[in-house]
């Protein structure tokens, strides 16, 4: 996942979603005591718009990180392809 903060909740939960393999929710309540993450969101919410507009093959990285996050694509795929 793409992080703007190195100690953000983000990047923490990215880590250990690479790690552990586990999904978001589980992961959002053992790592973040009751906070939700904004970039599992905002990544479904990106891929919506652009699907609706039919415009997600113009945005590959967008769509790579929606993977990622909901289809389980491989972290180690995000950069293939692009």
């Amino acid at each position: 996942m793409i992080t703007t903060c190195y100690g953000g909740r983000n990047r923490k939960c990215a880590e250990e979603f690479v790690k552990s393999g586990k999904p978001f929710p589980e992961i959002e309540a053992k790592l973040l005591n009751g906070q939700k993450l904004q970039g599992t969101a905002t990544a479904e919410e990106v891929h919506n718009f652009l699907l609706a507009r039919k415009r997600v093959r113009g945005y590959p990285l967008f769509e790579k990180v929606y993977q990622i996050a909901f289809e389980g694509l491989a972290p180690s795929e995000l950069v293939k392809g692009l």
